[in-house]
């Protein structure tokens, strides 16, 4: 059995470093959410405690799928990778991508920064050509294929686009003879369908997206952004479905739907078992809340 375990949304916080003149455009009204609103519902104190049962659980491989930062600061990358080497788990068994916090501004986005700093959580078993995404990670008899979904809007949307290029590159991986024979897992920030409007905040191509999905196939698609437990089923091949799923942010301190939690999926053969681990306020603890056959 192979266990994914998916974190989402953490969130992290840091200045350090920081010059008044990187708080100027988007950042300044982002630096002010997190000021007077963003750091009540995100506490750090629960990612620390997230982090000791993920090692307690022990899975095999880790998926974080974006929004390790607020506005795209080093500090807060930085943070994130204390976070990653304190749980002990090798670059190989951890898959980091990148949400649209960490695509706040375009400077950030042009010079590679969030690729420099979790280089070693983005090597590629397959790649087609030399584009960043999607890249392939080869785990077993799972092919983690990991999708970049986060673009600089230049607004203060928070919507996500995949582009014309990457998308070819995506279905030509799916379909490569190393990807598809085994387990294959799609991992992007925003979901594939629209759970939460406005538009403003939910990906522009996703039509296309589901188009490549129904050409190819996939066994599981995991995303994170809208901060809660999402499930749907999109068109695959011959008439199939795929699970796309959601988790909640890692580190929310909302009631307890919505609270501090990660999934963990069992991979046995074709067979795939879900199961969601939150923290559960009254007790101080993390407790498995939810559990089902999703495949198999």
């Amino acid at each position: 059995m192979f266990r994914l375990a998916h974190v989402t949304d953490p969130h992290f916080r840091g200045f350090s470093g920081a010059r008044p003149a990187d708080f100027l455009g988007k950042r300044a009204v982002g630096a002010a959410n997190l000021l007077l609103n963003r750091r009540r519902k995100f506490r750090m104190e629960l990612l620390e405690d997230l982090r000791e049962d993920l090692r307690t659980r022990n899975p095999d491989h880790l998926a974080l799928t974006g929004d390790l930062s607020n506005v795209s600061l080093p500090a807060e990358w930085q943070a994130a990778e204390r976070w990653l080497d304190a749980l002990g788990s090798p670059g190989e068994a951890v898959t980091v991508i990148p949400g649209n916090h960490d695509a706040y501004v375009e400077e950030v986005v042009r010079a590679g920064l969030f690729e420099r700093q979790f280089a070693r959580y983005q090597t590629a078993d397959l790649r087609d050509g030399e584009a960043t995404y999607p890249f392939v990670r080869l785990r077993g008899e799972v092919a983690l294929v990991a999708v970049n979904t986060s673009v600089p809007t230049g607004d203060l949307g928070a919507w996500g686009e995949i582009g014309d290029a990457q998308l070819a590159r995506l279905e030509a991986l799916l379909t490569s003879p190393e990807v598809r024979r085994r387990v294959r897992v799609v991992l992007l920030h925003h979901p594939p369908v629209v759970h939460r409007p406005p538009e403003a905040r939910n990906l522009r191509d996703r039509d296309r997206l589901l188009a490549v999905l129904a050409r190819t196939g996939a066994d599981l698609v995991l995303h994170g952004h809208d901060h809660r437990d999402e499930q749907v089923r999109v068109p695959g091949p011959d008439g199939t479905t795929i699970p796309a799923i959601g988790a909640g942010s890692a580190s929310y301190a909302g009631g307890p739907d919505r609270r501090s939690r990660y999934n963990v999926y069992e991979i046995e053969g074709r067979r795939i078992t879900l199961a969601t681990v939150a923290h559960d306020e009254s007790t101080d603890t993390y407790r498995e809340v939810r559990r089902e056959p999703l495949a198999g």
